[in-house]
């Protein structure tokens, strides 16, 4: 039996484009969850590999039911490809999930055509009670968490969401998760070198908050932004938004008071967002791992938000800096071991704000 990765018959946990019975997905962690009875399952991928170097291929994982690791890890090294995601000695029911490792910044990800070896699809897993959604940057992402700051170079192969603290805090809240975070990105800037003046205002989390998957919409459809697909925010709605923005606006801020002034009004910008979007949604604002020159300003715009609108539930955590212990992956970036405790900081602050056992 073949089908498309159609929301009756798959999972879909993130945002996603479905276009010609195609499921792109974009963010790390998107993926397609999918139940049958049988023997063998098997999925058709389709990726922009032509002219893009091995370093930026889009990766994806294949899990099994609820088994932590997964059974496959699978680069997409050319457009159209065949993988046999699951094959078992005797006909069983299975889950198998199919989650987008690498981010959205690189090669795209889409599911042209799921394969079974019975006529047995059933149901797809039930949509959990819980939504999380996170908003964020290349922390998020786990950007580099299986690589090694001795090595300066990035590989989309090393990039593993499942051993991000994003992950791992929805998992032990058992919460359905949607992640909109992009690599070295910000609120008023994108990380700039210290050479560089002027902010890096070309592509900013919050313009990307508003777009299905503006990455795929621009680099893979090549469309002009009036046709990028808009996100409709009552599809997936959160109990609780995280926002982890601020390390790559610091390279722009650099304490400077009035550059400051200008993350704080912009940071609460965000925030009244969020809250339009999901007046019922409380919100965690977060910082601290990888830079902390904005900590304060964070908790600066928390408090000034608070203020204003008092009917919000928000707060802030002071997350501590990564430590050397810990090691450090890609470019500085945290650890496994560095985002499993970032995650128990999130989970513990979390379940307190929800009052979630």
């Amino acid at each position: 039996m073949r089908f498309w990765a159609e929301e009756d018959k798959v999972k879909v946990t993130g945002r996603t484009i479905y276009r010609d019975n195609v499921r792109y997905l974009g963010y790390s962690a998107s993926s397609v969850a999918f139940c049958f009875t049988g023997k063998k399952a098997s999925v058709r991928l389709l990726s922009d590999t032509r002219g893009r170097s091995p370093e930026s291929h889009a990766w994806v994982a294949v899990y099994l039911n609820t088994d932590p690791e997964p059974i496959r890890r699978l680069e997409l090294t050319r457009e159209h490809q065949t993988f046999v995601i699951y094959e078992g000695e005797e006909e069983a029911t299975v889950t198998l999930t199919i989650m987008k490792y690498s981010e959205p910044e690189y090669g795209i990800c889409g599911i042209e055509e799921l394969e079974i070896d019975s006529d047995c699809l059933l149901p797809p897993p039930e949509k959990k009670e819980r939504k999380l959604q996170i908003i964020g940057d290349s922390i998020t992402c786990g950007y580099g968490i299986e690589g090694s700051v001795e090595v300066l170079e990035f590989t989309t192969a090393q990039e593993n969401p499942a051993k991000a603290y994003s992950v791992l805090a929805a998992k032990a809240l058992d919460a359905d998760l949607e992640i909109v975070a992009w690599n070295g990105k910000g609120v008023v800037s994108a990380y700039i070198g210290e050479d560089v003046q002027e902010p890096d205002q070309s592509w900013l989390v919050p313009m990307l908050y508003q777009y299905t998957d503006a990455g795929c919409s621009r680099e893979y459809f090549r469309e002009p932004e009036e046709q990028w697909e808009k996100w409709d925010f009552q599809r997936f709605v959160p109990d609780l938004v995280i926002v982890f923005l601020g390390t790559n606006d610091a390279s722009y801020t650099r304490q400077i008071p009035e550059r400051n002034r200008e993350f704080c009004d912009a940071y609460q910008e965000l925030l009244s967002r969020i809250q339009d979007n999901y007046p019922k949604a409380a919100i965690l604002c977060m910082l601290g791992t990888m830079d902390q020159r904005l900590c304060s300003t964070v908790e600066q715009a928390v408090g000034e938000f608070s203020k204003k609108k008092p009917e919000a539930r928000i707060s802030y955590l002071h997350l501590p800096l990564q430590a050397d212990e810990d090691g450090l992956g890609t470019f500085w970036h945290p650890t496994p071991a560095t985002h499993q405790k970032v995650a128990e900081l999130v989970t513990a602050r979390a379940r307190e704000m929800m009052n979630w056992d």
